[in-house]
C-alpha cells in the first residue's frame, strides 16, 4: 500500500455492471455516447462491454451505457454503464491486489484506488483482453469442516446460516459502507474489496466457499485466517458463544442460547 505524494495522477472513474473501474487519463482517447444500439461508436467502431471481457458474462449490460476509446494497440472501445469523473488521485489512498484475488486479476489491475470513500479497481490499459477473459474468478479452496468445536467462537449468520468462526481468529465486526467493492466476476468465494484500518480485506462469502453464490451483506466479520487478513459476510452477528455440543453433522454444533445449529469450517486449513 501506498499514498501518491507529488504531482498530478488524473484517472477516469467509471462503472461497469456492480464494479467500479479507473483508468489513467493519458490512456483514454474518447468518451462518448454510443449509438443508439450501444453496439458501436459512430458505425464503424464496435464496442466491447467491459464486464463481459472480464467475467466471460454472456449477457451483455442493459442500456446503451457509455462509450470509452483506449489508446492501445489495437484499439479497444469499451461499453461501460456510467462515466463517474476525471479525477486527480495523486493522493488518494492505494492498494495492491491481495494475493487471495489470484493471478488473473491481478494480470489485468495495477491495484486499488480510495477515491471520495469509494474503492475503484485500476485497470491497466494494456492488459484489458479484447476477448472475455476466461480465468478471473478467485481459485476455490478446498471445503473441511472441524471435528471438534472451538472453545468459543463469534457466531454470525450468512444466507441464512449460522456460522462460527474461532474468537482466537477474530480482529473486528464492521458495518459494510459505500466503499466496498465488488468484484468483476460471476462466481467464486470472493464477494469483493474493502478498506479497513489501513488494509485491504478480501472480502469472503462463507456459503460461497462451500459452492454458493457470494453476496454482500450488511457486515463483515474481519479476521486473520491462517496468517491472512480475510473478511467474511455477514446478516448478522450474534456475538460469542461457547459450552457447544456436537450434532449427527460433522461440522455442526448446537450451543445454549443459539435457536439452531452453527457450521463450522476448519478455517486453518481451507486457508492455508
Amino acid at each position: 500500500m501506498s499514498t501518491f505524494e507529488t504531482g498530478r495522477r488524473l484517472c477516469l472513474l467509471f462503472e461497469a455492471g456492480a464494479c467500479r473501474f479507473a483508468i489513467e487519463a493519458t490512456a483514454v482517447m474518447e468518451v462518448a455516447s454510443p449509438d443508439a444500439d450501444g453496439r458501436t461508436l459512430r458505425g464503424s467502431l464496435e464496442l466491447k462491454p467491459l464486464t463481459a471481457l472480464l467475467s466471460g458474462a454472456l449477457e451483455p449490460e442493459d442500456g446503451p451505457g457509455m462509450a470509452v476509446v483506449l489508446d492501445v494497440s489495437p484499439t479497444l472501445a469499451l461499453r461501460v454503464r456510467r462515466v463517474h469523473e476525471v479525477a486527480d488521485v495523486a493522493r488518494d489512498r492505494f492498494f495492491g491486489i491481495p494475493p487471495a484475488l489470484g493471478e488473473a486479476l491481478a494480470f489485468v489491475s495495477r491495484g486499488a484506488i480510495l477515491h471520495d470513500h469509494k474503492l475503484f479497481l485500476e485497470l491497466k490499459p494494456e492488459a484489458i483482453p479484447h476477448q472475455p477473459l476466461k480465468r478471473l474468478p478467485p481459485r476455490m479452496r478446498p471445503v473441511f469442516l472441524v471435528d471438534r468445536p472451538p472453545d468459543r467462537a463469534l457466531i454470525f449468520e450468512s444466507q441464512g446460516v449460522l456460522w462460527g468462526v474461532p474468537l482466537t481468529m477474530v480482529q473486528q465486526v464492521v458495518a459494510a459502507t459505500q466503499a466496498f467493492l465488488p468484484l468483476p466476476v460471476p462466481s467464486g468465494p470472493v464477494a469483493g474489496l474493502f478498506p479497513h484500518d489501513q488494509l485491504l480485506w478480501p472480502i469472503f462469502s462463507a456459503p460461497a466457499l462451500i459452492g454458493g453464490v457470494p453476496a454482500r451483506e450488511e457486515f463483515f466479520v474481519l479476521a486473520e485466517l491462517a496468517g491472512e487478513a480475510a473478511g467474511l459476510c455477514a446478516s448478522r452477528v450474534y456475538g460469542v458463544f461457547g459450552n457447544f455440543q456436537s450434532t449427527e453433522g460433522r461440522g455442526e454444533f448446537t450451543a445454549p442460547g443459539l435457536e439452531r445449529p452453527i457450521l463450522v469450517l476448519d478455517w486453518q486449513r481451507m486457508f492455508s
